[in-house]
């Protein structure tokens, strides 16, 4: 019976991963979360985190579900919030709704309010389990706990090179280096980033747009930030011509 339920919880918490996903890079500053309901073996309700300042995973999970979510199970990838920010605690909502059991994938990072959601839901007689899949919670959301344990941003960084070192012609010409499978993928860190930092350099040879361009679905443009200190950038250039109110320039 352990291993049925075990076996379960993870089932459940991959489709609640599956919700978070759609969250990635349209949360910032708030981590991307995703929540399921369900009740006798069956999911009644799904939800995930749109948008900063919009309802948390678990609210819309709960709002959907409405009174069927009373002895429900809620399966949530990140522990639920026991503060006032933007939005009311989810603990709250939780307590309210009837929910019997809270299946949590892995604790909120923030030093500020670790531990506090789960422990608030066990003082109100849930049930609460920890640390489903926690890997694949973290792993979805490591620039998030980079953040808010170090104070500094997840930075990735992207080189496109030779196997004998060249990024570009002996002429300065640059050149397509990097395969489609690459290219892609590429795109799709922009999709889930809150920012691209370049130097005029390359903005002058390369004249990139430093959008995003998705196969299959429309993606989210991250802010585009170059670096200038002489301003040498040209007005006509790409990174200008494409939503220009989202580039800044440092100099």
């Amino acid at each position: 019976m352990k291993n049925e339920n075990e076996s379960a919880d993870k089932f459940f918490m991959k489709i609640a991963l599956r919700e978070a996903r759609k969250g990635l890079g349209r949360t910032s500053p708030n981590p991307a979360v995703g929540a399921v309901l369900v009740k006798e073996g069956k999911i009644i309700s799904k939800g995930y985190h749109k948008a900063y300042g919009l309802p948390h995973a678990e609210v819309e999970a709960l709002q959907k579900a409405g009174s069927q979510a009373s002895g429900a199970t809620l399966y949530v990838t990140l522990e639920p919030c026991n503060h006032y920010g933007k939005t009311p605690p989810c603990t709250q909502a939780i307590i309210k709704s009837g929910v019997k059991r809270v299946v949590i994938g892995m604790k909120d990072p923030n030093p500020f309010v670790k531990g506090g959601g789960a422990e608030f839901l066990r003082k109100h007689g849930i049930e609460v389990k920890e640390g489903v899949l926690e890997q694949e919670c973290f792993e979805l959301n490591k620039n998030f706990v980079k953040f808010v344990t170090k104070g500094v941003p997840f930075v990735a960084i992207k080189v496109a090179m030779t196997l004998d070192g060249w990024i570009a012609t002996r002429t300065g010409h640059s050149k397509w280096i990097t395969n489609e499978a690459s290219r892609n993928f590429v795109h799709r860190l922009r999709d889930i980033v809150d920012a691209v930092l370049v130097g005029v350099g390359t903005v002058i040879s390369d004249n990139p747009m430093l959008n995003t361009r998705l196969k299959r679905k429309k993606g989210k443009d991250p802010l585009k930030v170059i670096i200038d200190p002489h301003l040498r950038i040209p007005i006509d250039c790409n990174v200008l011509k494409n939503k220009p109110e989202k580039a800044i320039i440092v100099v």
